[in-house]
Order: structure tokens, then sequence, then C-alpha cells
């Protein structure tokens, strides 16, 4: 007689997924996810649009992502139209990634990853147990807010990242502030790295290529992508070595590498790029670096990108004069041509594809968001990670899967609550 589990409802994800699970005498027969979310068609809304209305409406793509999305935006069409930014305005930009990364690391930390391994059931949990916890966690996601904030105008759907620079320029006043709350934050950021590095994670591996964008510095690389053996090519030639796919009853896009799973997020970043952090974290990447095929190690990969983006942001503020400087929106030459930028984004590589007529009218949208290059590794992963737990109690195998998918970080939203899960056992 078969079986069948249903998990009606997942929380501590973004997004709206389905899970469906075949097990006969003891072994997987199916294992298969499925993205059921309404579709949402922004690459479609964006067909017809103005080039400089083209990144406000990404940024609504998703509300955890919105920074990376806006910065990626802007640099596709910058890309398109040949527009060259000053120095400041890069410096600018990679505080507001740093803020924006910042923001969803801890809401994914705290909130949604942390209650699994303290076993709290959820952050309310986490509250009534160990409130110091969620205290730190709220003045680290402040201080992200803050720092998308001061930059671009506001902590969701930053509006003063724009093309060629910044609509207006943060007050002296107002940096000062930041890099003193960033100095104040620093032993938070810490013991967020030595808290996430001190859990039993489950010792499960699976290798798969791991691919993180490099060049320039930590968080604004995006000139090449490469592969932890070496393998790099620019980033304009994404869509030659990544290909998306639809399956039938999903809303969203698979993706693979060669015609094979990948991964992409913190734990490939800090090992494809270690040099570019900074020492201090560097050294917690030794000792988790040996396990870099154990996708739970993406967990405690986060932390440290949180302790490097506060390091990373008080070397930028300790050295930025900054000046108003004029943008180039009167002076931009439109073109029958094409855009294409990469940005690191919370969750990995996010790649925006745009092209425009002559008059600057979005033609064709492309979006790759890091998400979708998961999908299809994540339910490899479950459908190898279920063996090793199938002697388990039914409650027992949801709770284990679920944290399996959490380590991915997946938001399923950019491309969608993880909802039901059906297991059928005969």
């Amino acid at each position: 007689m078969g079986k069948t589990i249903t998990l009606d409802h997942v929380t501590k994800i973004e997004g709206h997924a389905k899970l469906n699970i075949k097990v006969r005498e003891g072994k997987v027969e199916q294992c298969e996810l499925s993205i059921i979310e309404g579709a949402r068609y922004f690459e479609g809304i964006l067909k017809g649009k103005k080039y400089n209305d083209v990144s406000h409406i990404t940024s609504r793509i998703c509300g955890v992502c919105s920074v990376s999305h806006t910065i990626a935006s802007v640099k596709a069409v910058e890309a398109a139209f040949n527009i060259k930014v000053s120095e400041q305005t890069k410096k600018l930009r990679e505080l507001l990634s740093i803020g924006g990364i910042i923001q969803s690391h801890i809401l994914h930390l705290y909130f949604l990853a942390l209650p699994d391994y303290y076993k709290t059931g959820g952050a309310m949990g986490l509250l009534k147990k160990h409130k110091e916890l969620v205290e730190r966690a709220l003045r680290l996601k402040r201080l992200g807010n803050e720092m998308v904030i001061t930059i671009a105008g506001r902590d969701v759907h930053p509006i003063a990242c724009v093309i060629g620079g910044f609509s207006r320029i943060p007050t002296k006043e107002k940096m000062k502030k930041l890099l003193d709350d960033l100095y104040a934050i620093k032993d938070d950021a810490i013991e967020t790295v030595k808290l996430f590095m001190g859990l039993d994670y489950p010792e499960f591996y699976e290798t798969v290529p791991l691919f993180a964008l490099t060049g320039g510095s930590y968080f604004d690389s995006e000139e090449i992508v490469r592969c932890e053996k070496g393998v790099c090519f620019p980033t304009k030639n994404y869509s030659d070595h990544f290909k998306e796919y639809f399956r039938e009853g999903n809303t969203a896009e698979f993706a693979t590498n060669e015609g094979k799973e990948y991964f992409t997020g913190s734990l490939p970043r800090i090992i494809n790029n270690t040099e570019l952090l900074s020492d201090e974290s560097a050294v917690y990447v030794e000792d988790i670096e040996h396990k870099r095929n154990n996708p739970f190690m993406n967990v405690p990969a986060q932390a440290i990108e949180v302790l490097d983006g506060v390091n990373r942001a008080i070397e930028i503020l300790q050295d930025l004069e900054l000046k108003e400087e004029e943008l180039p929106e009167n002076n931009i030459k439109t073109c029958a041509c094409e855009g294409i930028a990469a940005v690191s984004a919370p969750r990995g590589m996010l790649f925006h594809r745009f092209k425009f007529d002559e008059e600057g009218y979005c033609t064709e949208a492309d979006i790759t968001t890091p998400t979708t290059q998961n999908l299809a590794l994540m339910e490899k992963a479950i459908r190898d990670f279920l063996p090793r737990i199938l002697d388990q109690s039914e409650e027992e195998i949801k709770d284990k899967i679920e944290m399996l998918i959490r380590a991915y970080d997946p938001c399923i939203s950019c491309s969608t609550h993880f909802l039901e899960m059906h297991m059928e056992r005969s």
C-alpha cells in the first residue's frame, strides 16, 4: 500500500512550492520539486518600457532582493548605452550591495535557519528562549536597513541608485553616523560568525560545480564567472554556459550548466573568492573549506559574509570623500543594442539582460535569478539526501528536508513558501 505525507505549509522560506516524493521498497522512485506560484510576467512587463523605468520595475521582483535587482538593471542599461560611472558611484553601489546582503542574510540566518537548529519552531519561539539572539539580529538588520536608506533613499526598492550614478549624494553627517554604527555593530557580526560556525550541521555532501562572480572587490564582482576548478568566462557569455528551461507544471525556470546541476550562493562565493575577503573573514573559511560540498555550509558562509561586509564597508567609508556629480540623463545616446550585467546577490549570481530599440524602449528582457539556478540542484540534493533519513519518522523526514531546502536560502518569490510535500510509500 502506498503512503502519502502532506506538508500543508512550510514557513521560513521565500515563496511557494510543492515537493512530490514516491518511495517503493525503501528506494526513492520519484522526487519532483514543483514551483506553482502564479506567473508574474516581469520579463514581459518590461517590454515597451523606457530604459529609465527598467530598474524601478525590476526592484519590485522581490522585496528581499530589491537592492540587487536595482543595481543589476542599472548596470545592464549602462552597458547597453556605453555609460561609464565614476569611482565614487562604484563605491556607493558597493556599500549599497553590502547593505542589501546584510539585510537578507540576517533575516535568513536568525529568523529562518536558526530556529531549526535551536528547535524553537520559529522566530517567536527563539524570542522566548533566546531573547539576546533576536536582539542581536535586530541590531544587525537595522544596520543593513540604515545602509540602504543612507545610500539610496529607502530600505526597500531603493530609488536614488539610477543610471549613471545617484540622484542624490548622502550628506557627510549621515555617512559619519553610518561609519560609527558599523564600528558599533562589529562585535555583533563577529558573534554571529561564531554562533553559526558552532552549530551542529548534518553531514551530507553533494559534489557539483560551485559558481560565483569574480573581478574587482568581493562585493562588487561582476566581470567574470568563476568555477572553483578554474573555469572562467566573461559574464556577457553567461547564456552560453547556463541554460534555463521550463518543466510542465512549473511557473519558474530551472537552470543547468552543460546539462548538469550547479551551485551558486554564499558558499561558492567564499570558496571561489577567499583571496578577496578580509584576513579576519578568510580565517573562518579555512574551517569549512574542506566541507565545500556540504550545502548546509551555506549557512555559516552567510555569517562570514556579514562580517566581511561590515569590514569592507568600514574600509570604504574611512577614505570616502563625497562630492556632487552630474548625471548623464540628458546626454544618453540610445541605440538598438543589448546590455548585460551580473551582480552578487545575497543568494548568488544574478544576471540581467535587456535589448533596446533606437529610442531606448525595451524590446527583450531576460532575468536569471540565483534561486532559478539552484532549483535543479535542490531537487537533486533532496533525492540524494532522502535515503539517509528514510528510517526516521515522517515528521522527522519533513523537518530534515525543510532544513536542507532552507540551507540554499531559496527566494522562490523571486523566480516562490514551500507549501506541500506529498510522499507516497509502498
